[in-house]
């Protein structure tokens, strides 16, 4: 064994991400920043330093896991001409007086700001993509695509449509699910307990969704097959955590007029250990279309916390939740989910079994340990 194979060279890198809010990509970005650093890489992070009158997470967050972020650009969510061209001034300041070894970006915007002022510095690009059916075909990304060394992708679904529609080459892309901390989503661990909170019976079947309220999130799908399996499982319970602007006209009018309010439990944003408890109270998990994270990682946090899933065949929610294993993958219709609530409602140990599987897929394929050895993986290949 060579040397340089026994003490592989260390690696520094520069994440971007052109946002100041907790969404989307956020928390998946900064925690494989965590994971790399634990690995022995040197994973700098830079995010957007202005929120407005509001807290910025992504900035708060960072530094509570250890990370002190890189504040010195713009990195607007969107496209800002003179915004951006003082970022790529900035950043072909940084590149020049530091020794990155590559440039890793996470959204459209920060993609645009890095293409060329990387190329120009000899500083390969790698671009994490958390669009699951692939990146969104336009002439802009075809352009950024060009400067691109690498693309990390969040399902082969993703991999193939870009190989097709960008002729970008698979042996420049790697499949790397996105990934949940499955320390934090542990059964076995002590949290808050969300059925108290709620005064759902222990006993009582729950199946429960993490969504945002909008209109084209199928809920009237979820509420119409929800009230069936009422008529059959008069105990079961459904939770539904999330907000949004249309949340009185697709969730509390529609539960109202079926006479579920009893039934039908809203818990509005929540986060932290509570959030972590909400989904320890669910028997079942229920994902129906992706929203602002085309990865889906509420299903996975879910999966992680040993429950099976129930999901729409939307997106790439095929590859997250394995059919007749981990869950069961419909065709998002009422009738077709009204089957499978009934039959795991009425299924205690298929429950059971399904989600002792779903805690042993997401500890070996969607923990951050497999992520993070992944992408450094890529990382030494791009630089050999």
């Amino acid at each position: 064994m060579s040397a340089s194979s026994e003490h592989p060279q260390k690696l520094r890198v520069l994440h971007l991400f052109s946002n100041c809010k907790w969404t989307g990509p956020a928390e998946p970005a900064l925690n494989l920043c965590v994971a790399l650093r634990a690995r022995g890489v040197e994973a700098d992070f830079a995010c957007a330093p202005d929120a407005g009158s509001s807290i910025n997470k992504v900035v708060e967050t960072a530094r509570d896991r250890g990370i002190e972020p890189i504040l010195r650009f713009f990195l607007s969510k969107h496209r800002h001409p003179l915004k951006n061209f003082l970022d790529q001034r900035s950043l072909s300041a940084l590149l020049r007086d530091t020794g990155y070894d590559l440039v890793h970006c996470h959204l459209d915007n920060d993609h645009a700001i890095a293409a060329k002022v990387a190329r120009r510095a000899g500083i390969p690009l790698v671009r994490s993509n958390y669009h699951g059916e692939g990146l969104p075909e336009t002439k802009r990304m075809q352009q950024l695509l060009a400067d691109t060394a690498f693309i990390i992708q969040p399902s082969q679904q993703a991999l193939d449509h870009d190989a097709r529609h960008f002729a970008f080459a698979k042996e420049r892309m790697a499949l790397s699910p996105g990934a949940v901390d499955t320390e934090r989503f542990d059964p076995r661990r002590e949290t808050p307990c969300g059925r108290r909170w709620l005064h759902i019976p222990m006993d009582a079947p729950v199946f429960g969704i993490v969504a945002r309220m909008q209109t084209h999130r199928h809920y009237e799908d979820l509420f119409a097959a929800f009230k069936r399996l009422t008529e059959t499982t008069p105990d079961a319970h459904l939770i539904v955590v999330g907000r949004g602007s249309k949340q009185d006209k697709v969730g509390f009018r529609p539960v109202a007029e079926l006479g579920l309010e009893d039934r039908v439990h809203f818990t509005g944003f929540i986060d932290g250990e509570n959030y972590v408890g909400m989904l320890r109270a669910f028997d079942v998990g229920v994902f129906l279309v992706p929203g602002s994270d085309g990865t889906c990682r509420a299903a996975r946090e879910i999966l992680a916390m040993g429950k099976p899933m129930v999901v729409a065949d939307r997106g790439m929610l095929r590859e997250i939740v394995r059919d007749g294993e981990t869950g069961c993958v419909c065709s998002g219709s009422a009738d077709s989910l009204y089957e499978a609530f009934r039959q795991l409602a009425q299924n205690r140990n298929r429950r059971r079994e399904m989600g002792a599987a779903a805690r042993r897929l997401a500890e070996t394929e969607y923990s951050l340990e497999t992520q993070s050895a992944c992408v450094e993986t890529v990382y030494r290949k791009i630089l050999s």
